[in-house]
């Protein structure tokens, strides 16, 4: 998924560490807005814009920028650093422009920030030390979950199935064949056979056939350590409570999985 990041960050930085860590988890391009830097946004799939919240709303040099640009039927996230402890409506007048851009507004994030202005000078500023290590690491949490919410095998397995390989059901989105059952879905058609999924996965569920499949799905436990060393982006995890559970009954009450975990890797 090709992403892109826009910010301005002018105070403190605070804004720009949460652009950061979205950026490392997103395996995004990271772009101030002051660079002046025209880009095609054609290209991509995903695309953010953040600042720092000024007056009620994202900086106004920000507001212009995303006006600029074209974002018809282009996923958009937003993130913001902000003074107070709520954000209310802060992100109203930024969402409103990218609407009417034509933009689908997909997920947004904010935190407080350290803020040394106006009154807070008095106290010598207000939210010290944010953003911290526990927002940044929200932020990436956000953004993890953004990549996987759109990752595109997400609900493939809401798919019907079209035939089986290897007994593994197979279905198809699009122009892709996707191979799995309930769980582990690996889209054959842009498989490299690489082995990463199988050299990765501590349960051994993958074999290298003509290509590499989830032969023993039902021992995954939902690590995504497949998914996300997958250089192509080929293997998605439909991760759900039910699937939890059964992770849970099956450790509770046998020992299949730690069978699988301490088995020898002979799957290569």
């Amino acid at each position: 998924m090709k992403t892109i990041i826009f910010y301005r960050s002018s105070y403190r930085g605070n804004t720009l560490k949460i652009a950061e860590s979205m950026a490392d988890a997103l395996f995004a391009e990271l772009v101030s807005i002051d660079s002046n830097t025209s880009i095609d946004l054609s290209d991509y799939d995903l695309i953010g814009f953040g600042s720092a919240i000024n007056f009620a709303a994202h900086d106004i040099r920000l507001q212009r920028f995303v006006t600029s640009q074209n974002l018809k039927g282009k996923n958009v996230f937003i993130f913001s650093t902000r003074c107070r402890p709520f954000l209310g409506a802060y992100h109203s007048p930024l969402k409103k422009i990218i609407e009417r851009k034509g933009g689908i507004i997909v997920g947004e994030f904010s935190c407080q920030g350290f803020d040394r202005t106006g009154p807070w000078v008095l106290m010598d500023g207000y939210n010290k030390a944010r953003p911290n290590e526990r927002d940044m690491f929200k932020a990436r949490l956000f953004s993890e979950k953004l990549r996987w919410k759109l990752h595109p095998l997400a609900f493939v397995c809401k798919n019907p199935i079209a035939g089986y390989s290897e007994s593994i059901p197979i279905r198809r989105k699009g122009s892709y064949i996707v191979a799995g059952n309930k769980v582990v879905f690996l889209n054959t058609s842009t498989c490299i056979k690489c082995g990463k999924c199988i050299n990765v996965c501590p349960m051994h569920i993958f074999s290298l056939k003509d290509t590499a499949l989830p032969m023993d799905e039902k021992n995954c436990i939902q690590c995504r350590l497949c998914a996300d060393n997958c250089p192509t982006s080929s293997i998605y995890i439909q991760e759900s409570f039910l699937n939890g559970l059964r992770i849970a009954l099956r450790e509770s009450f046998s020992n299949k999985l730690q069978n699988s975990y301490k088995a020898e890797d002979n799957h290569h």
